[in-house]
């Protein structure tokens, strides 16, 4: 039978490397991202494959995918597809979102489940045996109320089972991705929201001052949105310099025009 926890807090006399902690700070600064999961998580256990699934209408979804080598194929969508189409409903992951959907966000649930654990033969067959798979270690929480997202980490024949210790280092380490899995999901929310903004001032720009450039129209649109020139230079992928002339040639349009031409103004303006 698959081996579950559930547990609200990393277990004392955790000792993580440097790079793991560099590894969880890069998850927790950025929107969510599967490849970043899994260089935290190899840093601490190997695993082959990562999958991020969200769990809407007792549907699972798969958010993102990540595998440790390069190959030609998707392994982790084809899987998934799989999954989905036939055998998730056997799956005792969904018994636990369920579960985890009424919890506070800050618990995690875990499963570990081996690949001869597997209640249907066709799930194993058609997936762990075709892909040499050997198991599943999954990690679950409740981000917002009702919302639940999983980690699923999978090893195959070349790494072999989790031993006991690896086992006990995933267990520790937990509640440490789940706080860094919520802080990059925080984060994702908090730039699209931007994003958002951004695009609608950019509208707006479009209609009122049609003489700017597309160029110049961005940068405006991002100082109103509250970006600084360094800010809007990794944004746009130019650099500062130029984000500072495109303001300089924008400003003296928008004035031409009679329209704001300073920061305060026009944050209020395309507000």
């Amino acid at each position: 039978m698959p081996t579950t926890w559930t547990f609200d807090a990393p277990a004392p006399g955790l000792a993580l490397p440097a790079t793991a902690v560099q590894a969880l700070l890069d998850v927790a600064s950025a929107p969510l991202s599967a490849p970043r999961l899994l260089r935290a998580i190899q840093a601490v256990v190997p695993v082959e494959y990562l999958s991020l699934v969200a769990f809407r209408r007792d549907l699972p979804e798969l958010i993102e995918g990540s595998s440790q080598h390069t190959q030609g194929r998707d392994v982790v969508a084809e899987c998934f597809a799989i999954y989905r189409r036939s055998y998730f409903r056997s799956d005792a992951v969904m018994r636990i979102a369920g579960h985890a959907a009424t919890r506070p966000a800050r618990e995690v649930a875990v499963l570990h489940c081996r690949a001869d654990e597997l209640p249907v033969r066709g799930w194993r067959d058609d997936i762990y045996v075709r892909e040499r798979l050997t198991e599943r270690f999954t990690l679950l929480h409740a981000p917002a109320p009702g919302a639940v997202q999983a980690i699923h980490l999978y090893r195959d024949d070349r790494q072999g089972l989790f031993q006991p210790h690896e086992i006990d280092q995933l267990l520790a380490l937990a509640p440490l991705l789940r706080q860094a899995h919520h802080a990059a999901l925080q984060v994702g929310a908090v730039a699209a929201d931007r994003q958002a903004q951004v695009a609608q001032a950019e509208q707006r720009l479009a209609r009122h001052a049609p003489s700017l450039s597309p160029r110049e129209r961005a940068v405006c649109a991002r100082i109103a949105c509250g970006l600084s020139a360094d800010g809007i230079a990794a944004d746009l992928d130019v650099a500062p310099s130029t984000v500072v002339t495109l303001r300089k040639r924008a400003y003296a349009k928008l004035a031409d025009a009679g329209l704001p031409a300073d920061r305060m103004r026009l944050a209020r303006w395309l507000a």
